[in-house]
């Protein structure tokens, strides 16, 4: 009996330790979880205390719009080219000076200018007129439209590629300049200021003559030429390119002058030395003339001296 209740004791006493255990472990994981879930909600309230503590967040500022480039239409590859166009017309004209003044007032109409002008009276006249590309065509018909056609010429260059150069070419002499000013203005020293403001002088020389170049070359490009050559009543034939007899006569006529002209310079150049020729041929000739003459030598078979004749 006493050693049941000793086994029902101890028996008693595992279970109780045993129950204890477990509710220690169930303390600690329910403590566990509440410290876990305090952290939890005091890491979710920070947030909202830092807001109470800074106040409402101003609201951000919507990204700023990039303000849109100008609408400019894309531009294919080729399709701005630079050409130089030049036209000539020859026509006949009853009257040659209606005929210029009519000229004269297309080249104003069409925002010309006339760029030289030779009227030769009644027998004809010439005229170069520089005209906006695009209206080139137009002027060249109304200008047609005052004579008889004789002749008609048009020629277009492309330069598109020397403008493209040039462009380059002024952009970056440009940018060199600008790096030889920034270094004037940090330099210090005498010898270098006047070092710099040598290549100054230089670079900016070279991109004015690269400037004016382009602008001329644009200028022809912006400017058409037509040549006009306006042929009255009394206006000579042209000459005839095949040769004849008359043709013959006058070559042979024009080499014959051209013969006696140098000739007569020739003869002419010569003419001042005569005189002093003259007198040093006189001198020579005087000369001569009084020089005393030499006495004959004795010929060998003569008389003979006075020994030959004891001798004999």
């Amino acid at each position: 009996m006493v050693v049941r209740r000793y086994r029902l004791a101890a028996t008693m006493g595992a279970a109780a330790i045993v129950l204890v255990a477990g509710v220690s472990c169930g303390g600690g994981s329910v403590a566990s979880s509440s410290s876990g879930a305090a952290a939890e909600r005091g890491v979710a309230a920070a947030p909202g205390q830092a807001d109470t503590l800074a106040g409402p967040a101003p609201a951000m500022a919507p990204p700023a719009e990039k303000s849109a480039p100008p609408d400019v239409p894309a531009q294919p590859i080729g399709t701005e080219r630079s050409v130089v166009r030049n036209a000539s017309l020859s026509l006949d004209a009853a009257d040659v000076s209606s005929a210029v003044r009519q000229v004269r007032a297309i080249a104003q109409t069409a925002d010309g200018l006339i760029a030289n002008e030779n009227e030769y009276g009644s027998s004809g006249a010439s005229l170069t007129v520089r005209v906006p590309a695009p209206a080139l065509d137009r002027v060249i018909d109304q200008v047609a439209a005052l004579g008889t056609v004789t002749e008609r010429r048009s020629q277009a260059t492309d330069v598109t590629d020397q403008v493209v150069d040039l462009d380059a070419r002024v952009a970056s002499q440009q940018a060199s300049v600008d790096r030889v000013r920034l270094l004037l203005a940090r330099a210090e020293s005498i010898s270098d200021i006047a070092s710099i403001e040598s290549q100054l002088a230089q670079r900016e020389g070279e991109l004015d003559s690269l400037k004016n170049r382009l602008a001329a070359l644009k200028g022809k490009v912006a400017l058409s030429t037509l040549t006009i050559s306006i042929n009255g009543p009394n206006a000579l034939p042209p000459p005839s390119d095949t040769p004849g007899f008359l043709s013959g006569i006058a070559a042979g006529w024009n080499s014959l002058v051209r013969v006696a002209i140098v000739a007569g310079a020739v003869l002419g150049f010569l003419l001042p030395y005569l005189p002093v020729v003259a007198i040093i041929v006189g001198i020579v000739w005087a000369i001569r003339r009084n020089r005393p003459r030499r006495a004959t030598p004795a010929l060998a078979g003569g008389q003979g001296g006075p020994g030959t004749e004891g001798d004999s």
